[in-house]
């Protein structure tokens, strides 16, 4: 029962019982009304409950799904990275010939050979 209609019958029978406090069955409506609420309150709150664990059952699998996918892109780029690294180790030797030579030219280049 929602709150709305639960208040709306909790005031009517306060109301009855008011008037007629000798009335039996008017108290043991306004228990049942009670116990009711009091029992849809609480499914109320264990289904809300049961919808929280559910979201975070959820959250905790996508979140397991991304690790896994960043983990297996990691895993990737490292092989490329790998690769890419050993394709330019062939090619160290030449760039440090070329560097050594670009050196011993600029050394020539600015060497005045004793002309002052």
């Amino acid at each position: 029962m929602r709150t709305e209609e639960f208040n709306k019958c909790r005031e009517f029978l306060e109301g009855q019982i008011m008037r007629t406090p000798d009335n039996k069955e008017l108290i043991a409506a306004y228990q049942k009304l009670l116990e009711l609420k009091s029992i849809y309150d609480t499914e109320i709150h264990i289904s809300m409950l049961d919808k929280k664990a559910r979201r975070m059952e959820f959250q905790q699998q996508v979140q397991t799904t991304v690790s896994a996918t960043e983990n297996h892109e990691e895993d990737i780029s490292t092989k490329d990275d790998v690769q890419n690294y050993n394709q330019l180790q062939p090619n160290q030797n030449n760039l440090m010939a070329n560097q050594k030579n670009w050196y011993n030219y600029q050394r020539i280049q600015h060497h005045h050979f004793g002309d002052n």
